[in-house]
């Protein structure tokens, strides 16, 4: 049987039933809450709802679904992204027993599956549809197997955590593909995890409930029904092949990708593991692009770019160097295009869709996994993670999806810290929204200003590793985020310049500040960014007024930019005693670099000892104090790297790199500005140190005249602290290590006295119980919310009780906490401390729980706790009573 006549076999049979045959729905879904249509029953969910009226009360339809949940297993024997669902679905008309046994007629009368073969489950306490199986249809008992909310009921978990919206209980019909081998020691075990044996061809879902925002599960105005079978599923055990890729859905598109690769599907499960991953990727990216979805880095499109990318860097293990992709497509219409008629009325823009993101992919493809093996090898030799910023620059610099790159990490047994990749994410929207200074209309609008300058002025040159000062021309200035001729006083513009010796903002480094004087205005330049080929001056006009063409003087700050130096020639020689005291792994991952400080983030993968950091900091200073010179070369990235120059991951470099050395100790490839000996640092001090995500942390310093006054600080709180305790800087340790000793005996003692005031008043407490029906509880306030003395009080109180309710309220500074204890012989009565304090604590406005032994529960409102009390009186007589 072909896929085309399962698909009319299925429509026709269920017409015959009384189904409206309905058109399949677009990828596109019209729901807000999802990206792509992933189920038959979503474009039927607001019939399902009861907010509008179907056109027949029983529908079956094809439809087109995409998924990419398991995605890390497509390419084994049954995971797609793009799949078809044939399903049938009755809106208040017919529920369990029609759904059950029309499945059973077209499995077997229909397409003549051996019943000997099917399995079926059910859910957990469904006992109509385990009847109808069993009584009804005469299914033999021990094939049907009850499985729980993960497994049967639909969402998945939906009765405890799954989604909002229509869901139920769920059968699922099962074939046994090697019934050879004989029943399952462990049939419920094997249904449930034993997917290569045991396919799942068919879903039946008892819709009935629609979960609340609370989790409340509300009954639906009617019971529906939506079943789904997988074509690719069921075709594939009518074909009698081994794998879904082997069927006429994708046999085709595997000879193609055979035919582009020279390779031979079937030799190896090495090759044919990235072929299946092809065709199925292929269709995929057909169908989504079809039904208008973009290659982006957003919601839907973002998944459509992974998809698609994922393909390409398959092919590369095929030997497809080239753009592949696109010659999928005819195939994928000649298979599909006869039902799904939109694919192919806009093959040629498929086509070009695929082949233009194929080819931008392909310009970073090579670099950007070359840079990922470099940072797993690395984090191979540490036995560690891919750092998340890591895995951030090969989604921003080459394009790499998130999941692609764990993907290929996966491959080597290295997992990707999906934290530090999200907080890198974060943290360059802040700087796109923060960092620039630059008015929203350079990169808003098309980038309108910046569009505008390209065409009619030269890019900025910058002059400022030779000198702090130079002249130039006003080519542009800015206000409001509009071109403008002239300035006056008091504004606040961005200006450029034909020359600038001011350091734009780039690597790390922040920008320059200084002046910018005309013979008719003098401005203060705050900040130098970079945008495009021109360097903006973010200033403000302090007298006169300045035009376009204006001759000026720019200056920039030498002392500022002398502390940047020092701190950017710090960083270098600190990441050359990174590497020396932590090893080879600890690779600059980032930097910061201003005149008061220097951040530097690097790969490491636990947190450094102070002995670890007393080293680095003394290795940085032993190569301050050893006068390194410093030089610099233009030269390209081949002779860079042969003159052992480290290219920091994440940079993207030119035809022409700047190489910056110190003696003999560092070598990096480097644009920013530096000093020309390493003395120049002064003292090189370290502040402190972090992780920032897995795999990678963080350290801060100061240098010259920053780090004297660090220094100076401590001092004065050394001498601060000794003061204090009235000692001398040189006894301060002695002092101090005797006065905390003192510390410690005293808590000692006051342990003592609580115990023993615990202790009578535990003694009190029990004695002025009161009781109801044979059982004792106390009730009382205690001025502490301290919890370690309100459980020892509340213990005390139960064991003197031997057998009893403890419920007390601890009240303080304003603040209340309950505390409730409950004896083990009234907990096998029922009794049970985390309810009865759930309802406390509300009357007192809070909230809490626990169990049954013990629990306990804060609350804001101190003038509520006597009636709170009052109502745990009350919990406990009424139990004792009932």
């Amino acid at each position: 049987m072909l896929s085309s006549e399962l698909r009319t076999k299925y429509l026709e049979f269920f017409e015959s039933k009384g189904h409206l045959i309905h058109a399949s729905d677009s990828l596109v879904p019209d729901d807000p809450s999802l990206l792509y249509t992933s189920a038959g029953m979503v474009q039927f969910k607001p019939y399902f709802v009861g907010e509008r009226v179907p056109p027949s009360k029983r529908i079956t339809t094809c439809q087109k679904c995409l998924r990419t949940d398991d995605v890390d297993e497509v390419g084994d024997a049954v995971h797609h992204t793009f799949f078809e669902m044939l399903g049938n679905f009755s809106f208040g008309d017919y529920f369990k027993r029609e759904a059950i046994t029309w499945a059973w007629e077209f499995l077997t009368d229909v397409l003549k599956i051996n019943p000997e073969h099917l399995w079926t489950s059910v859910y957990l306490d469904d006992d109509e549809a385990a009847d109808v199986w069993i009584n009804e249809i005469g299914f033999p008992a021990d094939r049907v197997v009850r499985l729980g909310e993960d497994k049967n009921y639909w969402p998945a978990n939906a009765p405890s955590k799954g989604p909002n919206g229509p869901c139920g209980p769920c059968n699922e019909i099962f074939l046994d593909v090697t019934p050879e081998l004989g029943p399952p020691e462990d049939p419920t075990w094997a249904i449930a995890h034993d997917g290569n044996r045991f396919v799942e061809i068919w879903n039946l879902v008892f819709t009935q409930y629609d979960r609340q925002e609370d989790g409340s599960m509300k009954p639906l105005p009617a019971k529906n029904i939506d079943t789904g079978m997988g074509l690719e599923r069921t075709i594939a055990v009518l074909q009698g092949t081994k794998t879904d890729y082997e069927t006429d859905l994708f046999l085709p598109i595997i000879k193609q990708v055979e035919k582009l690769s020279g390779k031979t599907y079937g030799e190896s499960e090495e090759l044919d593991v990235p072929m299946r991953v092809i065709a199925d990727h292929a269709r995929a990216a057909v169908f989504a692009i079809a039904d208008g979805v973009m290659p982006s880095n957003v919601g839907r499109g973002y998944v459509l770019r992974r998809v698609i990318r994922n393909a390409i860097v398959k092919g590369r293990k095929l030997g497809l160097r080239k753009s592949f992709l696109a010659g999928i497509v005819p195939t994928v219409v000649e298979i599909m295009g006869g039902v799904y008629h939109e694919i192919a009325d806009r093959q040629p823009y498929v086509e070009k869709v695929i082949s233009s993101e194929e080819e931008k992919f392909r310009r970073t493809l090579e670099s950007g996994l070359q840079r990922l093996e470099d940072q797993i090898e690395a984090a191979v030799s540490s036995n560690a993670v891919l750092a998340g910023d890591v895995a951030f620059t090969l989604y921003d610099t080459y394009g790499f999806p998130f999941e692609l790159t764990k993907e290929i990490a996966a491959e080597r047994n290295i997992t990707v810290d999906e934290e530090g990749f999200r907080a890198a994410m974060e943290e360059q929207r802040k700087r796109a929204k923060e960092a620039s200074g630059i008015p929203a209309a350079l990169f808003g609008e098309g980038g309108s200003a910046i569009l505008e300058l390209e065409k009619t002025i030269e890019p900025t040159e910058f002059v400022g590793y030779e000198k702090l000062e130079a002249d130039g021309v006003v080519q542009a200035i800015l206000k409001a985020g509009e071109l403008v001729l002239i300035a006056e006083e008091g504004d606040e513009i961005e200006i450029v310049t034909d020359v600038t010796p001011f350091y734009a903002e780039t690597g790390g480094q922040v920008g320059d500040t200084g002046e910018i004087a005309s013979d008719s205005a003098n401005l203060e330049v705050t900040d130098t960014i970079k945008a495009s080929r021109f360097f903006f001056h973010n200033a403000k006009v302090k007298s006169g007024s300045i035009s376009v063409g204006d001759s000026v003087r720019l200056k920039v700050d030498t002392a500022r930019r002398m502390a940047i130096a020092r701190n950017h020639t710090a960083t270098h020689l600190l990441h050359a005693a990174l590497r020396k005291v932590l090893g080879e792994h600890a690779l600059q991952a980032g930097s910061v670099v201003e005149p008061n400080r220097l951040r530097f983030d690097f790969s490491h993968f636990q947190a450094l000892t102070h002995e670890e950091s007393r080293r680095i900091e003394d290795e940085v200073n032993t190569m301050i104090l050893a006068d390194l010179p410093a030089s610099t070369t233009i030269t390209n990235v081949d002779e860079a790297r042969k003159m052992g120059a480290i290219a920091l991951f994440g940079e993207k470099y030119g035809e022409k790199v700047r190489v910056v050395k110190m003696g003999d100790i560092s070598t990096e490839l480097c644009g920013g500005t530096h000093l020309e000996r390493s003395s120049q640092v002064g003292f090189f001090k370290l502040l402190s140190e972090s992780s920032i995500g897995a795999g990678l942390r963080r350290v801060e310093a100061v240098t010259g005249e920053a780090a004297i006054n660090y220094v100076h600080d401590l001092e004065d709180q050394l001498q601060k602290t000794a003061d204090a305790l009235g000692t001398n800087q040189a006894e301060l340790v002695s002092t101090a290590e005797r006065l905390a000793q003192s510390a410690r005996d005293a808590q000692k003692e006051i342990e003592k006295l609580k115990a023993k005031g615990a202790a009578e008043t535990a003694g009190e407490l029990a004695e002025s119980a009161q009781e109801a029906e044979g059982v004792k509880y106390v009730t009382a306030t205690i001025p502490t919310v301290d919890v370690p003395t309100l459980q020892k009080l509340a213990d005390g109180i139960a064991d003197k009780l031997k057998s009893g309710v403890v419920v007390l309220a601890g009240v303080a500074d304003g603040k209340v906490l309950f505390i409730g204890k409950v004896t083990s012989d009234l907990v096998g009565k029922g009794f049970h401390a985390g309810n009865i304090l759930r309802e406390v604590a509300k009357v007192a406005g809070g909230g809490g729980g626990g169990k049954p032994e013990f629990a306990q529960a804060g609350a804001k409102d101190p003038n509520k706790v006597d009636e709170a009390l009052a109502k745990a009186a009350e919990m406990v007589r009424s139990q004792a009573e009932a």
